[in-house]
């Protein structure tokens, strides 16, 4: 099926070696005309582009604390990143910044970002990628355990959201195993939040159907929120609208060209459950592994029935 939804605003990050802004306050899908941060004034806003140009170029994403005497957690916050080094390792794959801003200021643009600023426990960061767009947003409540900042919770969000090799890279660097292996790629582009995705992984790992597909087809996951490149590279294979329903896949050879994508009749099949869609994937295969014998077609589509019946 083909999932169209705008990413969650979970949370992210933060504190080492703050660059601190001190500033007077007196804000798939279409994209915001510009980057989405609060900037009070110039100084702030120019402290905001340095630090998005310096994450680009070190792949990095940008973290922005926002910070004033409404923010009772901000100091605790701190000290638990800088009370863990493994926290502190984490931290370190992402470019931090402090904005300090008054209240009145904050509460729109949080709204902005589908949240609100608690009265207690109040604290702001959120999470950039490399167009200065938000990919996790973080209220202060989510960070607590017991009362206090939980350094486990941070550390769960750091790994969720610290990126992994430029979505090119991930293709290429799985070119030559698909020659040696004599196997096509399955290159699928997905996220951690995607129900449909996890199916597919199901599919190709827990179901009657692995040992067929592994036989055939060597998996390349792109991962929409951490590979950066996604969706320019979704567009070069194939995808006519680049990332905005997924699980989007594309099958291609050992030296990258495209054999066949999920791109049915009606769009993206993402992963089938219709009947149009599930004639799109067969057609698929038919075309990319014609050695598939009638057994393996019928043991696939059982596959599919079965996860199918379970949503």
């Amino acid at each position: 099926m083909n999932l169209n939804r705008t990413l969650p605003l979970a949370f992210v990050i933060l504190a080492p070696c703050l660059v601190s802004a001190q500033t007077q306050a007196g804000a798939m899908r279409e994209k915001p005309a510009g980057p989405q941060w609060l900037a009070p004034d110039a100084a702030a806003e120019k402290t905001l582009q340095d630090a998005l140009a310096d994450a680009r170029s070190s792949h990095k994403r940008l973290a922005v604390m926002y910070s004033g005497s409404w923010c009772d957690l901000c100091e605790e916050i701190t000290t638990t990143v800088h009370g863990d080094p493994e926290l502190m390792a984490l931290a370190d794959h992402y470019r931090p910044v402090s904005i300090t801003v008054d209240r009145a200021a904050l509460d729109p643009f949080a709204a902005g970002i589908h949240g609100k600023v608690p009265d207690r426990n109040a604290a702001l960061i959120t999470v950039l990628d490399s167009d200065g767009m938000v990919v996790s947003a973080i209220f202060g409540p989510r960070l607590l355990d017991a009362g206090h900042v939980s350094a486990a919770k941070f550390k769960a969000i750091f790994k969720e959201f610290t990126l992994g090799a430029p979505a090119e890279e991930v293709l290429t660097s799985s070119l030559p195993a698909l020659a040696t292996s004599n196997k096509l790629g399955w290159v699928e582009f997905r996220a951690d939040w995607c129900g449909w995705c996890h199916r597919m992984e199901d599919f190709f790992q827990k179901t009657a159907a692995a040992p067929i597909m592994a036989k055939y087809f060597t998996v390349i996951p792109v991962d929409t929120e951490k590979n950066e490149g996604a969706e320019k590279m979704s567009h070069r294979l194939g995808s006519p609208k680049g990332i905005d329903g997924i699980p989007w896949f594309a099958v291609v050879d050992a030296k990258g060209n495209v054999l066949a994508t999920s791109e049915g009749p009606k769009g993206n099949i993402g992963f089938p459950d219709s009947d149009v869609e599930v004639a799109h994937f067969f057609s698929i295969l038919k075309k990319t592994a014609p050695a598939m014998t009638q057994a393996d077609i019928q043991t696939l589509k059982n596959a599919l029935t079965e996860i199918n019946k379970k949503k």
